[in-house]
């Protein structure tokens, strides 16, 4: 772009290409309100102030406000195609992402990465994406994939890439460990995000010698706090499973306000039909009481500096024309977005036609699940006494831990009685027959099995259950699905929802998959399920980086103590 050929319509000399007139511009570096024309060519913004255009349009007191960010999510939460979710959350103000992609690198490899890039770079949005640092996130899972630093290096030039994805393998980057260390060597001077729940004190400054930048594990204000103090961004994450929005808004003040941003993580579909994207995020600060114009700062201009990029998040000269048409600040409908200065949606629909993408055939996409010999049997508890139990906790992926009598061989009564189901942790990958078997306190279930084939973060297939016969029979549907979810009641197939590509994603659109999942969570909660997200909920159970007691195929983990640990324990 050649900025000098547009100074003459800068600086009013000539008609600018498009003038937005008579809205009210959020000016997000002194959080007010400014009734000021918008002068915009080539896909940037030239001017702030009197124009004419070439072509006008008047906006008539709308709110103009910047394109919204989001500074940390993972396009695999939505559960549909890339083009889709695109298609779903750009006509609801977002038009800069940063994905991590280690969920379909997990299952797929670079070959999955590059799914993502090649359609992302061709989609309406400022598309970043990260190099994930977690292919595995630990050696203790079977994932589909390892990505050393050598094969990631293969992608770090290539269009879309803008740094290295969280690195959850905190103990690795404390203690030295040279296989995280070289990826963090190898990014260089690129953003590297962060994933540090809990971690503090000299262990904190530890791992900020990384030069990890972000961090969106914190769950108080305590933890955030201590983080910001110490130079970290903290990303305020308002997801489908784990909601911290409310927790941490207390410790935002006008002293460090720019050290905090928004951010989703994992949103599942239902939640983006229902409510939207980080438009719902804005609007559930501002029913938290924090000011109109703060929230928007907090996912526009706050995103773009924390993560270095110089172009979006304000409108101002030289920033892109990425814009959001709003009714007015408390209602916060969208009525339009421009992207580069063009119209792309009104009134939350894509006007613009998306580029038609060929799905492929790749065999490690859409073959992905691969499961070896196993039996019923492995869902059978081992005779004890006492056993470790998984404990949920509300609005949380971090668990509990718990252990449990019992005077005699456990029943099906007594799972019920103590609100226990069994989980087993089955590997898909590459045939072992690894089933790690475990007890999960708090998830309702009093009949059947649930099966999924989305287990963060080396998805094997999650199965709870009262008895070993539907867990069986729910892990053997997902294998005829290629990857999904299954529910199952006395040996029957009670619902299922095929998720076709890499076992994490569905070929049809969100409202579609949206719909399917209300039913299937209205089936599980006649099956006594009392978790809001219980599929998103089950999916972070084999997530051995998060404390504080979880599952793998290969067993039971317990993070604090950094070791496998048996399920029944020897009285």
């Amino acid at each position: 772009m050649n900025r000098k050929k547009l100074l003459k319509m800068s600086k009013g000399e000539i008609p600018a290409e498009l003038v937005l007139k008579h809205g009210r511009i959020v000016d997000v570096f002194n959080e007010r309100l400014i009734k000021k024309d918008i002068a915009i060519a080539d896909g940037i913004i030239i001017g702030i102030g009197e124009y004419d255009g070439i072509k006008e349009i008047d906006f008539e007191e709308n709110i103009i406000a910047p394109g919204f960010i989001d500074g940390h999510m993972h396009l695999e939460s939505a559960m549909v195609k890339i083009d889709e979710f695109a298609a779903w959350i750009v006509p609801r103000g977002t038009t800069t992402i940063f994905a991590d992609p280690h969920e379909i690198a997990n299952v797929a490899g670079l070959e999955g990465i590059k799914y993502f890039l090649d359609r992302g770079n061709k989609l309406p949005w400022n598309f970043n994406l990260m190099l994930p640092s977690c292919v595995p996130a630990t050696a203790n899972e079977t994932s589909g994939a390892k990505l050393s630093a050598d094969k990631l290096s293969q992608l770090k030039d290539a269009e879309g890439i803008f740094g290295l994805g969280e690195v959850m393998d905190f103990i690795g980057v404390i203690n030295g460990d040279s296989e995280i260390w070289d990826k963090i060597d190898m990014v260089g001077d690129m953003f590297i995000d962060g994933h540090a729940p809990g971690v503090s004190g000299k262990n904190l400054n530890a791992y900020l010698l990384g030069g990890i930048m972000a961090d969106h594990e914190c769950t108080t204000p305590k933890e955030a706090k201590e983080k910001v103090t110490k130079g970290m961004y903290v990303m305020i994450r308002e997801g489908s499973v784990t909601r911290d929005l409310v927790n941490l808004l207390p410790v935002v003040n006008n002293s460090n306000l720019s050290s905090f941003l928004l951010a989703t993580d994992d949103r599942d579909p239902e939640d983006l039909y229902q409510d939207g994207h980080i438009n719902f995020v804005i609007k559930k600060a501002i029913e938290n009481g924090v000011s109109p114009l703060r929230a928007i700062k907090l996912a526009t201009i706050n995103s773009a500096d924390a993560l270095g990029l110089k172009n979006v998040g304000a409108i101002a000269p030289g920033y892109k024309a990425d814009l959001v048409i709003l009714d007015n600040l408390k209602d916060f409908n969208v009525k339009k977005v421009f992207k580069d200065g063009e119209l792309v949606a009104e009134n939350e629909s894509l006007i613009v036609n998306l580029p038609e993408i060929k799905e492929g055939k790749s065999e490690k996409i859409f073959n992905s699940v691969n499961i070896g010999k196993f039996k019923k049997e492995d869902f059978d508890l081992p005779d004890y006494n006492k056993y470790r139990v998984i404990k949920l906790i509300e609005d949380q992926i971090v668990t509990g831990k718990e252990e449990i009598n019992f005077e005699k061989r456990v029943k099906i009564d007594d799972l019920v009685a103590n609100n226990l189901v069994k989980i087993g942790v089955v590997e898909r990958h590459k045939k072992t027959g690894n089933v790690g078997l475990g007890l999960l306190k708090g998830f309702g279930l009093r009949k059947g099995a649930i099966a999924i084939s989305i287990g963060h973060d080396s998805h094997n297939i999650i199965v709870v259950g009262l008895n070993s016969k539907d867990m069986y029979k729910a892990v053997k549907e997902i294998e005829k699905l290629k990857g999904g979810i299954a529910i199952v009641n006395n040996g029957e197939l009670i619902d299922c929802l095929p998720l076709e590509i890499a076992g994490l994603m569905s070929k049809d659109s969100i409202p579609e998959v949206a719909k399917k999942l209300r039913k299937m969570k209205e089936k599980v909660y006649s099956m006594g399920v009392t978790r809001q997200s219980p599929f998103m909920t089950l999916s972070f159970m084999a997530l051995p980086v998060i404390p504080s007691l979880k599952i793998t195929d290969q067993g039971l983990f317990d993070i604090d103590e950094n070791k496998f640990v048996s399920l029944g324990i020897e009285d």
